[in-house]
């Protein structure tokens, strides 16, 4: 091999990466992505005492997205407790339209299980699309719910 073939064959490997690494960056910019945060809530001033739950939607897209429906999957099959009529402190309308990198946080009661393990907090978008989150707070009252 000649220092030509050489210096073609690592430019045409290196155009390869480059390739793959953009259409790769091309996909991931066309997902839906959001960061579904749930906290406990604690009430002050005249805020509704029973409002110790909430649940922060971020999206983390290129683009907007709506979120339609929000709240706790359980461990069972296909079983959701969504948050209907959720409390807002800006007092903005659900379903709720997010800008790239803007958030909205819900507030309600913490779920009732009957009887049902806690598996996670959830978000679903307009488009379909259903994520899914939790954290130190949720898995605290995930133990002592079920």
């Amino acid at each position: 091999m000649t220092l030509v073939n050489g210096v073609t064959l690592a430019l045409a490997l290196l155009g390869a990466v480059l390739g793959v690494i953009n259409t790769w960056h091309a996909l991931d910019k066309s997902r839906v992505k959001l960061r579904i945060r749930p906290k406990h809530a604690i009430p002050f001033g005249g805020t509704d005492a029973r409002l110790n739950f909430c649940i922060e939607i971020t999206n983390l897209s290129a683009f907007a997205v709506t979120v339609e429906e929000a709240g706790v999957a359980l461990d069972s099959p296909d079983k959701r407790l969504a948050y209907t009529s959720p409390v807002l402190i800006d007092e903005g309308g659900w379903p709720r339209r997010l800008e790239p990198r803007t958030s909205v946080t819900i507030y309600g009661q913490a779920p009732s299980t009957n009887g049902l393990r806690l598996k996670c907090t959830y978000a679903t978008t307009s488009c379909g699309v259903t994520k899914e989150g939790t954290s130190p707070a949720f898995r605290q009252m995930a133990k002592r719910s079920g």
